[in-house]
């Protein structure tokens, strides 16, 4: 859902867009083409990996593009394409973009708080753009790497106003590796199964003067092993389709769209004697309507609502063969239950008007949201938002923002029907404040510099492995959950076009998020003595976190490329994959030396991580077709990132070693032809 010129203000991190205008009226906080996203390296060309340079992101591990916006749980944070909210950005949550790369023509980042037209996230909100219909010509590109096949069409058929987008990719090495293991494979082992791909396809119809668009994208995931013997393997699915009618009304333009979807993970293990699978779908149905105008020179508003159902269901079956084991006739026993987790609807309206006074810009907007879920839950919330602009001089502009979030508790990643039962623990409570300027620099450059902070009224932040969804009592569960805290930091960016010869991106964050904890007190042999309310650091915060993405062109087609990225560590508190700080005590029966359990609020932190990303590419034309040939390697570096360390003793000495992958170094060598 797109704003009209005037509408929206650049509230946050480095809101100058490469214009030499300033301010950008229309932009959003951090507003980027797609075009100066792809040639970052590190990102392997997929505009939504960019994310991970932006200032205010920092990861959990490296290698896997799940943004933490601000301290917040991946989950926390919202994508939409074109309006369509995407469940799941990446294939198996961390490995490549579920949307095409070519689909995208650019992606606006709201690290704090969004405009009143986005709801239900704690965390921030990425609104990612489609590339704009073709009007004159049949528009073709395929491309191939390391890892995938893809192809992306555009079919205009001028006489009826129509026009078709395809796009699409598989992971086609996975697929053949698992096909070549298992012809080696004898006929009683079981077979590998590595399957991963997606789809996108849109179509366009003019209708008076207004237009008509559906949208359907989808992503499939298949890993594992299948077949006779030990087995195990784990599968997931979305769809959405979504029809959309814009045109005009009054003095504005009105916005109607419904949208169905259906989200799917399932994991299935066991042997010849047993096996257990277990399914998790979510079906939702949605609408959503809006209507923004241009009411004067100075004055622009927006209204609009939305109302979603979703209804989640669990499904577990256990197959079972009793009796001696080779025996082939061995009974076959199953038994399913289908239960359902969560009926809930989500439904929001919200309105917001732009004034615009000589250098002045100011935009109040409210929002209301209503949670149901049976028979649990029924709040209705409201969260007033603020966002101003005042342009000082042609080169320097100030910002200010600040709303009240909600969003039902959060787990580290998406899970179909998580959010939806989850709702039974009471919503999550955020307040966004924050401040900022820009400033259009020599050369080229500009400049953005925020502050926030964010007192966080209420988290409940859910373990990465209990997803909490069957809560025998949901308000002690919830309680227990519950912590209050803050969160306030600085952001600094640095840009550069690449209109010129050479480009910058470089960001640097610093920030804290810590929540009120109940924290256990031990004495020198490790036994509790006590408990105390303190407020700790949370355990996805990395305090500073910096990064520098150059890019320089060179005759004969050629452009290279290279990313910095350093972070200090998180927290060593024991979550996720965390390990949790020791500290030398004593065994209370030998009297010996042992590593006893730090105090949560004295933990140490993980060792800091540096990397270094390297991309160099080719273009050319034959004919018709341009041609792009590339090379784009992430942790060129080849540095390896400690998460966890293993405590232990050697020859009577306590001993402490460092525990990390090795390097996760990740290259995508690929070619890509346009028509």
């Amino acid at each position: 859902m797109r704003t009209p010129s005037g509408v929206l203000l650049a509230l946050a991190v480095g809101s100058v867009s490469y214009a030499q205008e300033l301010p950008a009226r229309d932009s959003a906080p951090l507003s980027f083409e797609s075009s100066e996203l792809n040639e970052l390296a590190g990102t392997w060309g997929e505009p939504f990996r960019a994310l991970m340079v932006m200032p205010g992101v920092s990861h959990i591990v490296s290698g896997a593009s799940l943004p933490v916006v601000r301290g917040a749980a991946p989950s926390s944070t919202g994508y939409y394409l074109d309006g369509v909210r995407v469940p799941r950005l990446y294939h198996l949550w961390v490995g490549p973009s579920t949307v095409h790369p070519g689909l995208v023509s650019g992606l606006d980042f709201h690290p704090g708080p969004a405009p009143a037209r986005f709801g239900r996230e704690v965390g921030g909100t990425v609104d990612a753009r489609l590339i704009a219909p073709s009007t004159g010509t049949v528009r073709a590109v395929g491309s191939i790497d390391l890892f995938n096949v893809g192809v992306l069409t555009q079919v205009p058929i001028a006489s009826t106003g129509t026009e078709f987008t395809l796009a699409g990719r598989f992971a086609y090495s996975p697929w053949l590796a698992a096909a070549v293991i298992n012809g080696l494979r004898g006929p009683s082992s079981p077979d590998l199964v590595l399957g991963l791909s997606d789809y996108q396809a849109r179509v366009t119809q003019a209708v008076g003067r207004g237009s008509l668009r559906l949208l359907a994208l989808g992503s499939s995931d298949d890993a594992g092993l299948s077949g006779p013997g030990d087995v195990v393997r784990l599968g997931t699915a979305f769809h959405r389709v979504d029809l959309r009618l814009t045109h005009p009304l009054g003095v504005g333009e009105a916005e109607a769209a419904v949208t169905w979807g259906q989200d799917t993970l399932g994991a299935n293990g066991g042997g010849e004697a047993s096996r257990v699978s277990v399914g998790l779908s979510e079906r939702t149905l949605g609408a959503r309507m809006a209507w923004r105008a241009a009411l004067s020179s100075r004055l622009a508003v927006e209204t609009g609502a939305d109302v979603e159902q979703r209804r989640v269901n669990v499904d577990q079956s256990t197959t079972f063969r009793p009796g001696e084991a080779g025996d082939p006739d061995r009974p076959t026993v199953t038994t399913s239950v289908v239960q359902s987790l969560a009926r809930a609807v989500f439904a929001g309206a919200y309105a917001q008007a732009t004034w615009t006074e000589g250098p002045w810009q100011l935009t109040p907007g409210l929002r209301v949201d209503g949670y149901l879920l049976e028979p649990a839950l029924n709040q209705v919330v409201i969260e007033p938002r603020l966002h101003a602009r005042a342009v000082l001089s042609e080169t320097v502009a100030l910002r200010l923002g600040a709303g009240l979030m909600h969003q039902p508790p959060a787990h580290l990643l998406d899970a179909p029907g998580a959010e939806a039962a989850a709702l039974r623990l009471g919503l999550q409570r955020t307040l966004q404040v924050e401040a900022g300027a820009d400033v259009r620099g020599p050369a080229g450059f500009t400049f953005g510099a925020d502050v926030f902070v964010h007192p966080l009224v209420r988290t409940v932040e859910l373990d990465v492995l209990s997803f909490d969804l069957l809560a025998d009592n949901p308000v002690a569960r919830g309680q227990a959950r519950t912590a209050e805290g803050h969160g306030y930091g600085v952001e600094l960016l640095a840009r550069r076009p690449l209109s010129e010869r050479w480009a910058l991106l470089a960001s640097y964050t610093f920030q804290r998020r810590t929540l009120s904890t109940r924290v256990e007190r031990r004495d020198s042999m490790g036994q509790v003595v006590g408990t105390e309310m303190v407020p700790v650091a949370s355990a996805l915060e990395q305090q500073h976190v910096l990064n520098a993405a150059v890019t320089l062109k060179l005759p004969w087609g050629l452009t290279v490329g290279t990313t910095l990225h350093y972070n200090t560590g998180a927290p060593e508190t024991g979550d996720l994959l965390f390990s949790s700080t020791q500290r030398e005590g004593v065994d209370p029966v030998k009297g010996t030396a042992r590593w006893i359990p730090t105090d949560r609020d004295q933990v140490a932190r993980l060792p800091g991580y540096f990397r270094v990303d390297g991309r160099v590419s080719k273009t050319g034309t034959v004919g018709p077709l341009t041609l792009e040939a590339w090379l784009d390697v992430f942790n060129l570096s080849l540095t390896r990132e400690v998460f966890r360390y293993s405590y232990g003793s050697e020859k009577g000495q306590l001993v402490r070693k460092p525990f990390g992958l090795p390097p996760v170094t990740l290259p995508s060598l690929g070619v890509q032809a346009r028509y």
